[in-house]
């Protein structure tokens, strides 16, 4: 790998230099805004001599004071040679513009690979104008735990006043009020009311039906109701059918 600072307006040449894996580079690079951090590398099996391109090739810099990192992709160009150049000026706002000691990580991850490669390569210290420098230096690491996201359900809405519930169950109530009102004053015939099973379940299957709607009002959903529903229809429609059928015989014996 081939490491150097070049300067923006090449009055200095950059110097080179070189470092083999799984070595580290013995001095400290430093670069400021007026320099650019570049890094340049193959990849190539030992074995074989075949130069390799992994899926995952990264450039870490984490500043061990702060705990700060901040991670790269490195491309391969045509040659298959990978190329990283740091603009501190450009880049300042990644690192928030701490200044200090980066170790420089070189991560290689592959399917082909047994083991992933994690290469302390060398130490940067970057160095960022001093206005620029938050007042209030805070450590950002990218494995911390982050805070916990809490969902907020929709509110239920307001009800409405109690007199006007009230009010509204009144007048849905008042029709059948006024038809007692009418029977009693009428005088309802209930001379022919018959007391046989058939008529008695048929009655208490309308009331259950009645009460199941209240019931599904109140408490039950669409698909209990219906479950409800089938099982007293049927009963209610069996229990009038067969009181229909002993009216039509009483009157026919009647007649005759």
């Amino acid at each position: 790998m081939d490491l150097s600072v070049v300067d923006k307006d090449q009055s200095i040449g950059p110097k080179t230099t070189r470092v083999e894996y799984p070595s580290k580079a013995k001095g400290a690079f430093t670069a400021d805004s007026h320099q650019n951090f570049a890094l340049s590398f193959q990849l190539v099996d030992v074995n074989t001599g075949v130069e390799l391109t992994p899926h995952q090739t990264f450039v870490r810099l984490h500043n061990q004071k702060t705990g700060q990192e901040v991670v790269f992709v490195a491309e391969p160009d045509s040659k298959n040679v990978y190329k990283f150049e740091l603009d501190t000026a450009e880049r300042k706002s990644e690192f928030d513009s701490i200044s200090g000691t980066y170790a420089l990580y070189l991560i290689v991850g592959d399917a082909t690979l047994e083991n992933p490669v994690l290469w302390h390569v060398a130490d940067v210290v970057l160095k960022f104008l001093d206005e620029e420098a938050p007042s209030v230096i805070q450590s950002k690491n990218l494995y911390t735990p982050k805070p916990e996201i809490k969902h907020l359900f929709r509110e239920p809405e307001k009800k409405p006043p109690t007199v006007v519930s009230n009010a509204f169950t009144a007048l849905v109530l008042s029709p059948l009020l006024l038809l007692l009102i009418l029977w009693f004053k009428l005088g309802a015939n209930i001379s022919n009311l018959s007391f046989s099973p058939s008529c008695i379940l048929f009655h208490l299957g309308h009331a259950a039906m009645l009460g199941l709607m209240y019931v599904y009002w109140t408490q039950l959903n669409m698909f209990q109701t219906l479950k409800y529903l089938a099982v007293l229809g049927s009963l209610t429609f069996l229990a009038g059918n067969r009181m229909l059928a002993q009216k039509a015989v009483k009157r026919t014996g009647n007649l005759q």
